[in-house]
């Protein structure tokens, strides 16, 4: 069949049929000598992109029927809904457009306001003359309700990027307003803490996503996937209408994160999904989704994921550098120690702070308590030595006397050294890296013998001083007396200070 026997058929100009065929929507078989014969299939093909077009269906749209990984029912729904939808925005633009005809008002008097709220869509439902009757929850309203769980895999993982997102907010806000790593480890905090972390997140998200379905008509994660939510009406969800479906979404989705419960409230909508059967959140209000090609939607995904994580990374980098820096005050000075000494965790823990005016404060035991010493008490930590230079803190020194029969290392000193580190120049998340102050100090100074170090503008000397002991890695760099009753003492001063310019 020629092409011009094609256009007496199907009623399309040349100019439509060879537009399809380079869009890739027509195919026809080629001759030996290059001219193409068309079919009675290409027939029925030109006519059904025919009946599609006129049905205001996109290209893209169609090209994903031919291939198969769209169903006629499902976009037809789509498309209906949009129709609904703009045919609900055109009455309403027909109706103001004849109200404001008729008031013969002028453009120069002309009050917009009133006539732009008249084309907002109404917040609530229009009521029916004669509504029917309620169907009982246990029949057929959970199963016959019209169905928007098309595409239930996008639409699950457009949800898993919404709450990634939103508690990547959440996490990072807590890393910079508080800075606080404790939501990083939270197997610390037990099953309490994470349920309350859950709700907190599910409670963040109830307060956002009204506002983009109301607004924008879809979320972050659904505009990646190309998913519009509507309602009955073909139009966008109201505040109050976003509000419910969250709090539904929240609890019959999520089941408020509970424990165990929350499981079976997954099953549940999974199973729901699986019988073509839409969650109550959607199905039992008539709502509907449509949807838009997106060519990159898996790269977007991944792009998303990966940007989120590269925001929690800068959060922990900016926990890592001191809260105090520049020119040190005594009370700085102690509030970086202090910070540290809470931020590095158990390593840490049981060892004094600093007061304001840089003396040791003694971490405080539960009444009836017992501390056991096993290797004596006899270890005495002086107050911190403070050279100043106005106000600032320019050099501190710290000193040690035990008789112990084991002696080993002190994070003291290492907390010391990151504390003073706020009064040099560079720190800043980009350029402070803690697990290189961390490796200096245990590769230079945790061994019991003299050490000098100038280290990114810090001087560190080490002086140490011991008789009756022997050196043991039994306990890790540590002193061992083997006879108590023999003369034996230890003691050990370190200097940090600015180092000279």
């Amino acid at each position: 069949m020629t092409i011009k026997e094609l256009e007496n058929k199907t009623g399309m100009t040349r100019a439509n049929i060879r537009f399809y065929e380079s869009e890739g929507l027509l195919s026809p078989k080629r001759l030996d000598n290059g001219y193409r014969d068309y079919s009675e299939e290409d027939v029925r093909t030109l006519e059904k992109i025919k009946l599609l077009r006129q049905l205001q269906l996109d290209l893209d749209t169609i090209r994903t029927l031919q291939r198969g990984t769209l169903t006629l029912e499902q976009a037809l729904f789509s498309q209906l809904t949009k129709l609904e939808g703009d045919r609900a925005v055109m009455e309403r633009a027909a109706q103001v457009c004849r109200e404001l005809e008729l008031s013969g008002v002028e453009y120069a008097a002309l009050d917009p306001r009133p006539w732009l709220a008249q084309l907002e869509p109404p917040l609530v439902r229009p009521v029916l003359p004669n509504p029917p009757p309620p169907i009982p929850k246990k029949e057929a309203a959970r199963d016959d309700t019209p169905r928007a769980c098309y595409h239930p895999w996008q639409r699950w993982l457009a949800r898993m990027l919404d709450m990634t997102l939103y508690s990547t907010v959440l996490e990072v806000l807590w890393l910079v307003l508080l800075r606080d790593q404790s939501l990083m480890r939270l197997g610390e905090g037990g099953i309490l803490l994470q349920w309350i972390l859950g709700l907190i997140g599910l409670a963040f998200a109830l307060a956002v996503e009204p506002l983009w379905l109301h607004y924008w008509g879809w979320t972050p994660g659904k505009w990646v996937f190309g998913l519009k939510l509507r309602n009955e009406r073909g139009e966008k969800l109201s505040l109050a209408e976003g509000l419910r479906r969250g709090c539904a979404v929240a609890w019959e989705g999520y089941g408020l994160n509970i424990p165990i419960y929350s499981l079976w409230r997954f099953w549940k909508c999974r199973v729901m999904g699986l019988e073509g059967r839409d969650c109550h959140w959607d199905g039992e209000n008539g709502y509907r989704y449509t949807k838009e090609e997106r060519q990159f939607s898996g790269w977007m995904f991944a792009g998303v994921q990966v940007v989120c994580v590269i925001l929690l990374l800068v959060g922990v980098l900016y926990t890592n550098t001191p809260p105090c820096r520049g020119d040190l005050t005594v009370e700085q000075f102690a509030k970086n120690y202090n910070y540290y000494c809470k931020q590095l965790g158990e390593d840490f823990s049981g060892l004094p702070t600093l007061s304001g005016d840089g003396r040791w404060v003694e971490e405080q035991q539960p009444s009836g308590t017992a501390v056991i010493h096993m290797f004596g008490d006899t270890t005495v930590w002086s107050d911190p030595v403070f050279t100043l230079a106005g106000d600032r803190v320019v050099k501190v020194e710290l000193h040690m006397e035990s008789r112990d029969k084991a002696v080993g290392g002190s994070l003291r000193e290492l907390l010391t050294l990151l504390a003073m580190s706020g009064s040099l120049d560079e720190p800043n998340l980009f350029t402070y890296h803690l697990r290189d102050w961390v490796k200096m100090y245990q590769e230079q100074f945790s061994q019991w013998e003299d050490a000098e170090l100038t280290y990114r503008g810090l001087r560190i000397i080490q002086k140490v001083e011991y008789e009756g002991y022997e050196r043991t890695d039994a306990f890790g760099a540590a002193l061992w007396c083997e006879n108590e009753d023999a003369p034996h003492r230890c003691e050990k001063t370190v200097t940090i200070a600015l180092a000279e310019p």
